[in-house]
């Protein structure tokens, strides 16, 4: 259980550092090195591919909680949100047109032919590694734990992202500091939302984000670099919302 737990809270910092905050808003920028590792475990712990991912995100950010928005709780219900938000994101990453739309920066390259667009490939390599270490048994049930806390989870964020909460800022998300614990940081989706190229979701004194901490990390360790400046964007933006 407890390894099942916390490959899920990687592959959800993953998510938020790499396929969100790096890929889909270009707010930091990794490393060819750190970079590549990104794409592995996100291919063996999600089989989630980069440019798909982007590309529906992207469109949730341009019909938010209107027609044309892939998750939106407002026009689904909650529950359905909360209950099928991947089978949700399958349907519009698969429909022929979102990805090439919103994701054309991120054409697919020579790495994903072989490797990463083969998402069961990479799951199963992730869930043989797991038996190899743990046990076929013990192996098994981490990943079963790894799959329904990653999916619920990443389902929050947009069901109670966009249902209720707290909000700083005039639109249709909520912030939300007890999911925000457990999903990165992706909890403060009011404030992303007002912010979308912020590499930190925390934008107010008693809010806390557990991806940004990792970024500062790699920022200090030359891993990454902010696309913006990131205290002055962060004091700009919640002063001038504010005022």
């Amino acid at each position: 259980m407890l390894v099942g737990l916390g490959l899920s809270e990687v592959a959800l910092f993953c998510t938020s550092i790499y396929l969100h905050r790096a890929l889909s808003h270009r707010a930091i920028s990794l490393r060819p090195s750190v970079r590549m590792a990104f794409r592995i475990l996100i291919w063996l712990m999600t089989g989630i591919r980069p440019r798909q991912w982007v590309g529906v995100h992207r469109k949730h950010h341009a019909f938010t909680d209107v027609a044309g928005d892939p998750h939106s709780p407002v026009l689904l219900g909650f529950w359905r949100v909360q209950l099928t938000n991947a089978a949700l994101y399958r349907k519009v990453a698969r429909d022929g047109v979102t990805t090439q739309r919103y994701a054309r920066d991120l054409p697919p390259d020579r790495w994903d032919k072989l490797f990463f667009d083969h998402a069961f490939l990479g799951l199963g390599i992730g869930i043989a590694g797991l038996c190899l270490v743990l046990g076929w048994r013990l192996g098994l049930l981490a990943a079963a734990v790894h799959a329904a806390s990653y999916l619920a989870l990443n389902a929050a964020i947009n069901a109670v992202g966009h249902s209720f909460g707290k909000k700083s800022y005039p639109n249709t998300a909520f912030n939300n500091q007890w999911l925000a614990f457990v999903t990165g940081g992706e909890g403060l989706h009011n404030n992303h939302h007002a912010a979308p190229t912020s590499a930190t979701l925390a934008l107010g004194r008693h809010e806390l984000d557990p991806g940004w901490w990792v970024i500062r990390l790699m920022v200090r360790t030359r891993m990454a670099h902010l696309r913006l400046s990131e205290t002055r964007f962060v004091r700009r933006s919640t002063s001038s919302v504010n005022s």
